[in-house]
């Protein structure tokens, strides 16, 4: 069963085959809880939206359109619950969780030119990573969504049920938010190591 396409997993889960259902989740249980992580972070509240992931992809897979490819419905579907258990769950008061992995290069300013490449670009993924799990909801989700999960504005759109315009607004003002922390962090790293600090 292991070797079967998705879309002959999902022909077998909707003739009864429940066991059908553990293969595709085995198949993709990492990729939803990295969604699911990237969303959240954090591990408890990732566990729990994956887990709700899969219980709607498999309530809903009667709706699954045969003629496309599996992977793209489901983690659209995935990226719906995702976001709609996030906007539900309460904000911990002051909790920001620093640790991400989470690769923003397009967001990251280019230090190739410096003697100290390697670990100047580590310190600055670190500096990302941290500025990303800092920013405001609506400016994090539509960033991750689109600069790390690859998905359209549209599509974007749709999770977040707002308007198109309105995704590109946020991700305007979030990348803008993004590189003005970023800077202001680099430029202090920079007088310190001038100063020897």
């Amino acid at each position: 069963m292991d070797r079967l396409s998705d879309e002959a997993l999902v022909d077998l889960i909707l003739k009864g085959e429940k066991t059908a259902f553990g293969v595709l989740i085995k198949r993709y249980e990492k990729q939803i809880y990295s969604l699911a992580y990237r969303l959240t972070n954090n591990k408890d509240d990732a566990q729990d939206f994956a887990q709700e992931a899969f219980l709607k992809i498999y309530n809903n897979l009667d709706k699954y359109d045969k003629g496309r490819p599996f992977f793209p419905w489901m983690y659209k579907v995935a990226s719906n619950v995702c976001y709609s258990e996030l906007r539900q769950s309460k904000p911990q008061a002051n909790e920001v969780p620093l640790e991400k992995v989470i690769e923003f290069s397009p967001l990251i300013p280019d230090k190739s030119t410096h003697p100290e490449e390697y670990s100047q670009t580590r310190e600055v993924q670190r500096l990302v990573k941290q500025a990303v799990a800092e920013l405001p909801e609506k400016y994090r989700v539509p960033l991750v969504l689109k600069y790390l999960e690859d998905m359209s504005y549209k599509e974007i759109s749709e999770i977040m049920e707002i308007p198109v315009s309105t995704i590109e607004t946020r991700l305007y003002r979030g990348r803008a938010l993004l590189q003005k922390r970023l800077s202001v962090t680099l430029e202090r790293g920079e007088r310190d190591e001038v100063s020897g600090k």
